[in-house]
């Protein structure tokens, strides 16, 4: 989805619209680019119940998914504390930088 809607910020900047369209138009785009981004990145986490411990749990023994999986009853609880300590924005912005870098530059915008 990031993607589309950097593909849409290029299509805005080559139809030449007036700048106050195109501006609120490309601004929009750079939201979408971002808010899919963090939540891409949100996702991949390894807290229970978020994706990313699933994905953290192909990789690992049984009995340790099976610990981590103890978890899940805490996750929101987890992500709620990292959030306002501000670990969470910590762990997250370096990552949702890169991508979002790569995005730009892969579509040239």
């Amino acid at each position: 989805m990031a993607v589309l809607w950097g593909l849409f910020i290029k299509l805005v900047y080559s139809l030449g619209l007036a700048p106050g369209l195109s501006q609120g138009l490309i601004l929009m785009g750079i939201a979408g680019i971002q808010i899919n981004v963090i939540l891409m990145v949100l996702n991949l986490l390894p807290i229970p119940p978020l994706d990313g411990s699933r994905v953290l749990g192909g990789f690992i023994s049984d009995r340790a998914e099976a610990a981590l999986m103890r978890l899940e009853p805490y996750g929101f609880l987890i992500i709620l504390g990292l959030l306002i300590t501000g670990i969470l924005g910590f762990l997250l912005m370096p990552p949702v930088s890169a991508i979002i870098t790569g995005i730009a530059s892969l579509l040239g915008i």
